[in-house]
């Protein structure tokens, strides 16, 4: 039973985690930086969107010495009347020190500073729940069967839902054993629900698509949506990804404008449009296939 009941906590556990890193896989390859690396070093993109994603904030300085760098920030001291700190803690490995406001660019993960990781671990939290009842719901329908019996006939019972679950025939050549007498089976009739909780796992997969700012097109909806509704679903997922997106073209604004930074030189972020191509692709054979199975089922 032990053995049993840590196989299962391995699984959940593997089934969460797996859900959140793709969901943090999609969310930091959101964007795309450039010129930063060659400023500030290699590595210094993807370490900002990292820490965007984890912390809501981040900072850009340039130390007397080390030149440019992308780091950690945390406020400190007092607030001005905006709410804006009049001091930053800029700090990774290896380095801490603290800034003036004036003196960094401040950079927001969106206007809340609120770590995309927050709603993404929600998320990913549902999509594993609704994983693991579906697991649980195709197990029942291996073994639709509770088989009651003595306390005699424990070990016998374990075999028997060993060869059950491992999808073996049982059967016992004993004329001791009489199971009409001492094996009582009741069945569950457990329904089939994993077609349901499919639907619903996309639905929460969509959902999360559509916080990150990225054209899901609701593959799961079988009738074709009308213009208004298409059009009103795009302009939330924009809405959603100009939410990060602003805050950071603001941040490159400032950093081009506190260092001089112009034409070619300059910083500067987009949406990684092959992302959305991926995900239009993607969907488009989804798409195809729902369609050719619907005209095979006809």
């Amino acid at each position: 039973m032990k053995k049993e009941v840590d196989l299962a906590m391995m699984i959940n556990d593997a089934t969460y985690i797996d859900y959140l890193d793709r969901l943090k896989m999609l969310a930091i390859s959101l964007f795309e930086w450039e010129n930063l690396d060659d400023i500030a070093g290699f590595g210094a993109s993807k370490f900002l969107e990292r820490v965007l994603y984890k912390n809501g904030r981040a900072c850009f300085i340039k130390d007397e010495t080390k030149g440019f760098m992308v780091l950690k920030a945390n406020p400190c001291d007092k607030f001005n009347i905006y709410y804006l700190p009049e001091k930053v803690e800029c700090f990774s490995l290896g380095y801490n020190k603290k800034y003036d406001f004036d003196d960094i660019v401040y950079i927001m993960n969106n206007l809340l500073e609120k770590p995309t990781f927050a709603t993404l671990q929600l998320m990913a939290y549902r999509l594993f729940d609704t994983e693991r009842t579906i697991d649980v719901n195709l197990t029942a329908q291996k073994t639709p069967v509770l088989i009651e019996g003595d306390h005699k006939t424990i070990l016998t019972l374990k075999n028997v839902y060993m060869q059950y679950s491992g999808n073996t025939p049982f059967i016992f050549g004993n004329k001791q054993f009489d199971i009409s007498n001492k094996l009582n089976v009741l069945k569950t009739d457990a329904p089939y629900l994993i077609d349901k909780l499919e639907l619903h796992k996309h639905e929460i997969w969509n959902e999360a698509l559509t916080f990150l700012g990225i054209d899901n097109a609701n593959t799961d909806k079988k009738e074709r949506l009308i213009t208004d509704e298409a059009n009103q679903n795009n302009e939330v997922i924009n809405l959603y990804l100009q939410s990060r997106l602003a805050p950071r073209q603001k941040a490159c604004d400032q950093f081009n404008e506190l260092y001089g930074l112009t034409g070619d030189d300059k910083i500067m972020v987009r949406v990684r449009s092959d992302l959305h191509n991926i995900i239009k692709n993607a969907q488009s054979i989804i798409n195809d296939y729902k369609k050719q199975e619907e005209i095979d089922n006809l």
